[in-house]
């Protein structure tokens, strides 16, 4: 359904999660799965009698603009574009608007970013699809040839033979700023209003009691559930989006290909960095965000400095980081106390595919326990209804039962079936680290109209880094606990 396909309920590459302040007032939160392709988060802070009408003005305003600029839908108004079956007189305002906006990019960025890759990115996904490269030559041809296309004096582009365009790379920010607008005019009292999608997201104001919003900006090399983050920024009235290419890609033989493609050669990137963009607004943000993937660092550095109130953290392949001029005053303020430590253990599990007439996706735990049963950590809960959460009853006694509001202020949507990765730092749910010994993965998972299954897997923690594996039956399917060695 979304604008492009998301890898993990987390988003895409580099992730952002907001670190949650003490707040006087309780605001308006809400979540949403599907929403873009990914998860959606809203947060609307001192406009409690308007919050939830916000929140649903602002998911009309994306699901109306998905329909006019995605290119995963055959009937939209940007795809009937590309088939000539939409003429340039009539594009909805929102699709010239993106549009102009890309060729304004494409001429900023010296042609590393580029909404004229349609074709060749639809070449790609049916060479993931076929098992087998492309001719590279081919596509370099195609490529230079649609670099060369001149630029329109008014308007937009006339698609041509091999011209398709694909806005992904600018349309979820100019989503996100069209949907903040919306849920403004509707909660004109709120003194701050949060929208992340996938990892991107828009900041207005700021929550209650305090003077700016505070963001976990997570490690892009590592593309996993509950890992520490390795910065921390402060935003009032920002935007922040991430690009990388480690958590999505094509997948062609034993190769991994990175889902962005060099716009002068029509090859994805190899050995790219990764970047996180603090801008003024989301288009602009999700612009560079893209464009720094593509360009070399010193270059993506000096473009972020040159555009007022940019600010950007990229990460080279080999893991160094690069900060442009402004990155260090959007540090938190106490930014320089010790990093958190890296994970001790990465979790794959799988939600199995299930054909069954009542399919309902399953509520799911998953946690740490000493070997005698006792709680030690919390990792993962999916499910927002406690109502349903107690039917992952060994779940439900640990943390559930005597805790709610809790359990629903971490639980998750639920997922669609696929693989998906954790990690767990060693640490306890007070965040005091673990002595080394024996331990127990515990994995539970619950399905309306279908079954429960509990699997318990015992590891130890330090010494040994040789993975275990299991095989679940029903509702899980399989796990991979392997130890973390970087």
């Amino acid at each position: 359904m979304g604008m492009r396909p998301s890898m993990t309920l987390q988003g895409i590459g580099l992730w952002l999660a907001l670190v949650s302040p003490a707040v006087m007032a309780a605001p308006v939160q809400a979540q949403r799965e599907g929403v873009l392709g990914t998860s959606f988060e809203m947060q609307v802070e001192g406009d409690g009698a308007r919050g939830a009408r916000a929140v649903d003005a602002a998911l009309d305003e994306i699901i109306r603009l998905e329909r006019e600029l995605s290119t995963w839908n055959d009937d939209s108004a940007l795809s009937r574009y590309n088939d000539g079956r939409l003429p340039a007189d009539r594009l909805p305002d929102a699709v010239v608007d993106v549009l102009t906006q890309c060729e304004r990019w494409r001429v900023e960025t010296d042609g590393a970013f580029s909404c004229r890759l349609g074709g060749l990115i639809a070449q790609w996904r049916q060479a993931d699809a076929d098992d087998r490269l492309p001719e590279r030559a081919a596509l370099r041809r195609q490529a230079r040839a649609l670099s060369a296309l001149p630029a329109p004096a008014k308007g937009v582009l006339d698609p041509a033979a091999g011209l398709r365009f694909d806005v992904d790379g600018i349309a979820k920010g100019y989503i996100l700023d069209r949907a903040l607008a919306r849920a403004r005019r509707i909660a004109p009292k709120a003194s701050g209003i949060r929208i992340d999608i996938g990892g991107d997201a828009v900041y207005w104001g700021h929550p209650e009691g305090r003077d700016a919003w505070r963001v976990e900006v997570a490690d892009p090399k590592r593309p996993i559930d509950n890992q520490p983050g390795i910065a921390q920024v402060q935003l009032a009235s920002q935007a922040v989006a991430a690009s990388g290419h480690h958590s999505r890609g094509y997948v062609i033989g034993r190769r991994h290909l990175s889902h962005i493609l060099d716009p002068q050669d029509g090859w994805p990137l190899s050995y790219a960095p990764a970047a996180t963009v603090i801008a003024a607004d989301a288009a602009t943000a999700d612009a560079l965000a893209t464009a720094l993937t593509v360009m070399p660092i010193r270059d993506g550095i000096a473009l972020v400095d040159r555009i007022e109130g940019a600010a950007a953290l990229l990460v080279s392949d080999a893991g160094i980081p690069f900060a442009s001029a402004r990155w260090p005053a959007a540090l938190a303020k106490d930014e320089g106390a010790p990093p958190l430590s890296a994970p001790a253990v990465l979790i794959d599990y799988e939600i199995p595919a299930i054909d069954a007439d009542r399919y309902r996706k399953p509520y799911l735990a998953v946690w740490i326990e000493h070997e005698d049963g006792r709680a030690v950590r919390q990792l993962h809960v999916l499910g927002d209804r406690s109502r349903w959460l107690s039917e992952l009853p060994r779940w439900w006694r640990h943390y559930g039962r005597n805790d709610p509001a809790g359990a629903l202020g971490i639980a998750r949507p639920t997922r669609a079936p696929g693989r998906y990765t954790l990690a767990w730092d060693g640490r306890d749910d007070r965040g005091h680290p673990m002595p080394a010994g024996r331990y127990v993965l515990r994995v539970e998972a619950a399905r309306e109209h279908g079954g429960h299954e509990d699997i318990a897997l015992p590891f130890p923690l330090g010494g040994t880094t040789s993975p275990l594996r299991h095989q679940g039956q029903a509702e899980i399917g399989r796990l991979l606990l392997r130890y973390d060695k970087t």
